[in-house]
């Protein structure tokens, strides 16, 4: 990760320079200020000849070969967002550069953290299988300085910053591993190794899932080599409470076949981040440990793989669940639900959370509605919804709510089980999202994130490079601070 440094007097004789603009600025004396007299007066010259004026987005760039400077101008009032913006747009200036003195405007001295977070979540790149690439096709960037002629800049957020910033790097990383690498005992072995963070993991492997209360899981990992397991996840940031204040439950499918119902071939890629929910899960939990966040939450892993074999589940099989309801089986490429099934009745049976929330890519169908803009939102709550579209608007990763009511539930009727656990042709996301609501416990928050049509992107966008998204772990973080 990059390195940040706050009002260094020395820092910057042999980086390259940005500063950042305002409209309101007065540029002679903020270049006055920051450079010498006579580099000073060449800059203003340069700035004249090519009429540069600090509107937002507007940036020149002065290269002699023997020094950068590069100028880039802003609105004058933004948001913490809109500076991540703007980090990640100086980030494409700055990415072949070892290192990069950044003056800010008075507007950023205590929001220099945001600037931070923009900028490392704009160059990440998943670079570890390449072999042919040479030093220089990588980003170069090793320290960012950050000073003010106009005042000091605070240290407000930072910790905050680094933490978010290593845990959505963290669940990337783990969404861009190839299936062949990321096996549900490796995606364990990685979450075990958090324990030195003060975090409790329990592995709960494939022999004693049945007994812990996942018999779902087990049936829609049992056909593959690599075996299911659970994974239990615990934050105490509240020693005072036994109680968990949160659980989330995340789909970890580390390769979606299909299983008997076999997807066809240019449907299986992108099934290696089947495991997204589960990795954005963890992923919270890492920031909210580094962070020591004083809030008691859990995460709840389901993880398999689901593979066609003459040991797989079958359509109109009958499954009992770990709550207790029998479950008739249409469709075995809809195993992120029965995963999920049990994840949350363990979530708020077993773990007694007060609010569980779950993530998982579930249904193409949000992505026919949504496309690549929003995850699809359901819940039994309207105040936890408000909260969490609330925290999408201010960490960038957009929700929009959709229906649940009591038409999709009699949609689940099955002739031969307590419900079947696909609807129809029609409303698949509320349809799955109402299935998923009969394993919440009564009086229990809930809310379900269909991140399916946001996990992935096939080109980037300013935060989000090409790859995988870990969308939520901004999300939820944002939702869980703004709750203290």
């Amino acid at each position: 990760m990059i390195e940040f440094v706050l009002n260094d007097p020395n820092a910057g004789r042999d980086a390259t320079k940005v500063l950042i603009l305002s409209s309101k600025d007065d540029l002679s004396l903020r270049i006055g200020n920051f450079f010498k007299p006579q580099k000073a007066k060449i800059v203003l010259s340069a700035i004249k000849n090519r009429e540069y004026s600090p509107e937002k987005g507007k940036k020149l760039v002065l290269d002699d070969g023997a020094e950068k400077i590069i100028l880039f101008g802003v609105a004058d009032k933004l948001s913490d967002l809109d500076i991540q913006l703007v980090g990640a747009e100086i980030s494409k200036l700055i990415k072949k550069d070892a290192k990069v003195l950044v003056d800010v405007p008075q507007s950023f001295l205590v929001k220099c953290a945001s600037l931070a977070l923009g900028v490392e979540l704009s160059l990440y790149s998943f670079d570890k299988y390449f072999t042919t690439k040479k030093n220089d096709d990588f980003c170069q960037l090793e320290t960012v300085y950050f000073s003010s002629t106009l005042g000091e800049v605070k240290n407000v957020g930072f910790e905050k910053m680094r933490a978010l910033a290593n845990g959505v790097r963290y669940g990337r990383d783990l969404c861009n591993e190839p299936s062949n690498k990321l096996t549900p005992a490796e995606f364990c072995a990685d979450v075990k190794r958090l324990e030195y963070l003060g975090l409790e993991v329990e592995i709960i492997p494939s022999e004693k899932l049945c007994e812990q209360g996942f018999p779902l899981l087990y049936a829609v990992g049992q056909a593959s080599v690599n075996s299911p397991c659970a994974v239990i996840v615990k934050w105490k940031g509240d020693k005072a409470k036994k109680d968990f204040d949160l659980a989330l439950v995340g789909k970890g499918i580390t390769y979606d076949a299909g299983g008997i119902n076999l997807k066809s071939a240019s449907n299986l890629l992108g099934m290696h981040r089947d495991m997204s929910g589960a990795a954005v899960a963890v992923s919270v939990l890492k920031v909210l440990a580094m962070t020591k966040t004083k809030v008691n939450a859990a995460a709840v892993l389901v993880l398999a793989e689901n593979m066609p074999s003459g040991n797989a589940y079958k359509p109109q099989d009958v499954l009992l669940s770990g709550k207790g309801i029998s479950v008739e089986i249409i469709n075995t490429d809809a195993e992120g639900r029965l995963a999920l099934a049990d994840g949350l009745w363990f979530a708020s049976d077993k773990l007694k959370a007060k609010t569980v929330i779950d993530i998982a890519t579930l249904t193409g169908a949000v992505a026919v509605a949504l496309g690549e803009e929003f995850a699809g939102l359901f819940s039994n709550d309207d105040a936890l919804v408000s909260k969490l579209l609330k925290a999408g608007e201010n960490s960038g990763e957009n929700l929009w709510r959709l229906p649940l009511c009591a038409a999709f539930e009699k949609m689940l009727k099955s002739d031969v089980a307590d419900v079947k656990h696909i609807g129809g042709k029609f409303a698949g996301s509320s349809t799955a999202a109402a299935f998923l609501q009969k394993f919440v416990k009564d009086k229990v928050k809930w809310a379900h994130l269909d991140i399916a049509g946001v996990d992935g992107r096939d080109s980037g966008r300013p935060l989000e490079p090409k790859g995988a998204t870990a969308f939520g772990i901004r999300l939820l973080c944002e939702f869980i601070w703004s709750l203290k």
